[in-house]
């Protein structure tokens, strides 16, 4: 605990430095699934076996998904072109 802090139970999560982040999500907050399980078990069993939905005030919110499912995602999605020699600039 950090001093001269109090403590709710509602604080954020600490993360860690990802060691081999997904492609597009270098840089994003990490933190280790055990402080999510040790709360909510069937929550991450449900997530390890497929997608699923969260919803916030009725609404749905976020999608979490199983990190093989987000690259098999990843790797599929079109990207832009990529265009040699323009500068975005006027000549």
């Amino acid at each position: 605990m950090a001093r001269g802090r109090n403590t709710t139970g509602d604080e954020a999560i600490a993360t860690a430095a990802p060691a081999d982040p997904a492609p597009g999500l270098e840089g994003m907050p990490r933190t280790d699934i055990d402080r999510v399980e040790n709360v909510i078990p069937s929550f991450v069993e449900a997530a390890l076996r497929s997608p699923l939905v969260l919803t916030r005030h009725g609404r749905e919110a976020f999608v979490l998904l199983p990190l093989d499912v987000y690259r098999r995602l990843w790797a599929a999605a079109p990207r832009p072109p990529v265009i040699e020699g323009e500068s975005g600039g006027k000549p």
